[in-house]
């Protein structure tokens, strides 16, 4: 538990870090047709998984101003290391002053195994994502923060944040 204080309290400063620079405040940040992909660190609670820690990789593009659809993969480290394939959609609340706001909806893919000492189990499931997240415009980049409730069994919450690149 402490170890996951201090990883959010060092998001948490690097967040306040990174508001310090302001890009032009009144330009669209998200415009049809923009194409973004990246990565960053992710957590997982629920589902008997004991908060385990991950990578994730995702891409988007922009259909409209407003709406974006995307995938991405995480790949979790511990007991039960789940892997995790989301595709989701975006629908963009807020689109100026170098933030972006935004609700998501999806489907997600969970696999995952476990190693006992009475043999190995593994299993599979599919569910529904709902959530939100946000984007701050650091020019070619995006920091970007997300929480998302996955319906699979337990309903698990994922965190993750990291960086976009638009290309």
């Amino acid at each position: 538990m402490k170890k996951i204080k201090q990883t959010f309290a060092a998001l948490g400063l690097g967040l306040l870090l990174v508001f310090a620079y302001t890009p032009d405040t009144h330009a669209q940040v998200v415009e049809e047709g923009d194409i973004t992909a990246g990565g960053g660190l992710t957590l997982t609670t629920g589902a008997g998984f004991s908060g385990e820690f991950g990578i994730s990789v995702n891409g988007f593009y922009s259909i409209t101003d407003e709406i974006r659809a995307g995938a991405e993969f995480n790949l979790f480290f511990g007991d039960f290391a789940p892997t995790v394939f989301n595709i989701d959609g975006h629908y963009i609340f807020k689109n100026e002053d170098g933030l972006v706001l935004y609700g998501l909806a999806g489907l997600g893919y969970w696999s995952w195994s476990w190693d006992g000492p009475w043999g190995s189990v593994s299993a599979s499931t599919t569910g529904l994502n709902l959530g939100a997240g946000l984007e701050y415009d650091l020019g070619d980049f995006l920091l970007f923060a997300e929480p998302k409730l996955n319906t699979i069994g337990g309903t698990p919450l994922n965190v993750s944040g990291g960086l976009r690149m638009r290309f």
